[in-house]
């Protein structure tokens, strides 16, 4: 079985063992052998090239932060020097670390739902890694580490994990946990009347069996990410899944049971959500015996918070946006660190009317002041994007330059598309009917709601002047703003008849992989149903067909020059095509109080992936 915790010593002094798939991988992962070389022996064992594509995943030398040529590049271009703290290591503190202690975070998120399986936010993730675990886990130095599971191995021909469970681990219900749990997992994702909003990795599985404490996992075909996602997957108990289907939905998702360190308290809508100590915990137990995820009305309470002491930390989808950043450095007894994420920024757009048009979606791009929103509004805190896959993957493609803005030639383009001055200069015209990009419909004005999350107030402004120019060449735009729960629930934008976009970030996997955001299968069939495709939902994309078939061939591949290849191909389809406006790629800000030690933010995980490790000095 392959250890996750690097040992060279396990090799003695002399060569390692080299004769398998899985004597690579843990050769690989004790740091006893370059990638090259485990490369250059796979060949020499005559292992099938997907293979060493999932081996190179489970080594984590194919995921997000892996090396890259543009990496360092791109990462000096966003450093600052500003007064922040590279977020390169825990938080240290002088003075000695005390026992017990409670810690008060501060969000102006409220998470829609705590359910592992349901929620799309990251402020949900934020507060469940601290409750749920995984088999496996992403440190904040992009490397895997055991959870629930001990070790690993995958078969000769990739198609074939066992995994070795930790023995002697509780819920936090009095349940112990065993691979039937892992098994109820799986049968709840891929159950299409519960609408799991990501069955990524699941829907490549067969069977699982159990022998003892060792969990095996048949797949249908290779799948290079594998870890990435169902080794990752938070692991529920099964007696809440045969609860039924409704009550794991609802109940589940206000008051979740894991196995972490943290377990759930309370969650008081519009105020807080409390975590207290497990005391059974299987592992490292917390030094905290309380954390408060208090949910305040906006980034403006946020900072009085933190000035006043009432809240000691912000971080993740509550971190400081970069237009906080000036002001919370003046806060006595606060740091601000930094870090690169893998967060773009950008205004999706429904498929709707005016919207299905090609031209009409490169006419927004050309009227959205990208840069200038970087420059004034952020000051530089970010670099333009073009696409999903950022600066620092290995899977950013660095030949794609922006289009400028200029109005005139966003003009030129509505007109082409055949939209004329009506009513008070609002541009109108006939819309698409079958063919997207023919309009032969109803003469209709080019009128766009432009939402974004309350409370947020760097979303509103960068709303507020996106709106401003598309206005002034003649698209009618409003903004908007509702709740988290709302604007991403049932009853949100996405599900209306109306022209709409919003402004929001959205993140790539540890394992960049395009499918999810683009392919017709994720596109829901239902307000409610699974999938991440939502401006698809009313129409396929007019380029639905080949962003299918690339983004297949991506997840397909695992030699990572072609798989790069590929993911290249699908950033110029996008850049081409708009179905979103790509604006920018941010940083994060997090904020912590200078006597808070064992934070430690990264882009590869959420807020409380090691908050058992967290003190008070």
């Amino acid at each position: 079985m392959i250890d996750l915790t690097p040992r060279p010593e396990r090799h003695g002094d002399g060569a390692p063992k080299l004769d398998s798939v899985n004597d690579l991988i843990q050769a690989r992962i004790d740091g006893v052998i370059s990638r090259r070389r485990l490369i250059r022996r796979a060949a020499e064992l005559a292992i099938a090239a997907p293979v060493v594509g999932v081996m190179l995943h489970a080594t984590s030398d194919k995921a997000f932060g892996a090396p890259s040529q543009g990496r360092p590049q791109a990462l000096r271009r966003l450093a600052q020097e500003a007064g922040t703290v590279p977020a390169d290591g825990p938080t240290a503190p002088e003075g000695e670390p005390q026992a017990g202690g409670t810690l008060t975070i501060g969000s102006n998120a409220e998470p829609d739902t705590l359910h592992p399986y349901v929620s799309q936010t990251v402020t949900a993730a934020d507060v469940y890694v601290g409750i749920v675990e995984n088999m496996v886990a992403y440190d904040s130095t992009q490397q895997l580490v055991p959870r629930l599971a001990t070790a690993f191995e995958i078969s000769d021909d990739g198609l074939i994990y066992t995994f070795d469970l930790r023995e002697d681990v509780k819920f936090h219900n009095g349940d112990s946990f065993s691979g039937d749990d892992v098994i109820a997992v799986w049968k709840i994702i891929m159950d299409p009347d519960f609408g799991a909003f990501n069955t990524n990795g699941w829907d490549k599985v067969d069977d699982i069996t159990l022998d003892g404490n060792q969990l095996v996992i048949t797949t249908s075909e290779i799948y290079a990410p594998f870890m990435s996602y169902v080794g990752v997957e938070r692991i529920a108990p099964k007696s809440a899944i045969e609860a039924g289907i409704d009550p794991f939905k609802q109940e589940y998702g206000r008051a979740p049971i894991g196995t972490g360190p943290f377990q759930f308290v309370e969650w008081k809508a519009k105020e807080q959500i409390v975590v207290e100590k497990f005391a059974d915990y299987w592992g490292e137990a917390a030094n905290l015996d309380q954390i408060i995820y208090r949910i305040v009305p906006d980034d403006n309470t946020q900072l009085v918070q933190l000035r006043t002491g009432e809240v000691q930390m912000v971080g993740s989808a509550g971190a400081l946006s970069a237009i906080r950043v000036d002001e919370a450095l003046g806060i006595e007894g606060i740091t601000i660190l930094e870090h690169a994420t893998k967060d773009w920024y950008h205004v999706d757009l429904k498929h709707w009317d005016h919207l299905r048009m090609t031209k009409v979606r490169q006419a927004l791009d050309f009227a959205t002041p990208s840069q200038d929103i970087i420059d004034r509004l952020l000051k530089g805190r970010a670099l333009v994007s073009v696409a999903d896959q950022a600066p620092g993957s290995w899977a950013f493609n660095p030949d794609i330059a922006p289009r400028p803005y200029d109005v005139e030639q966003a003009k030129a383009l509505l007109a082409e598309a055949g939209l004329t001055a009506g009513t008070e200069g609002v541009l109108e015209g006939p819309v698409p009917t079958d063919d997207p990009n023919v309009a032969d419909g109803d003469v209709k004005p080019l009128e766009i709601e432009l939402w974004f999350v309350a409370g947020d107030t760097q979303s509103e402004q960068v709303c507020q002047i996106v709106a401003q120019s598309w206005n002034s060449v003649g698209v009618k735009t409003s903004v908007l703003s509702q709740d988290i729960s709302t604007i991403w629930g049932p009853e949100g934008y996405q599900f209306t008849e109306k022209m709409t976009g919003c402004f929001y970030s959205w993140s790539n996997g540890n394992d960049p992989t395009c499918k999810f955001y683009w392919h017709s299968e994720d596109i829901p069939d239902s307000p409610t149903g699974s999938g991440g495709n939502l401006p698809a939902y009313f129409h396929h994309y007019n380029f639905q067909e080949a962003i299918d078939e690339l983004t297949i061939a991506a997840d397909a591949t695992t030699v990572q020059e072609d798989r790069g290849a590929v993911l290249f191909q699908i950033q110029e389809l996008l850049h081409e095509e708009v179905p979103v406006i790509f604006i920018y790629w941010g940083k994060a800000f997090p904020a912590v109080a200078d006597n808070v030690g064992g934070f430690w933010p990264s882009a590869f995980n959420y807020l409380l992936w090691n908050a058992n490790e967290w003190y008070l000095t």
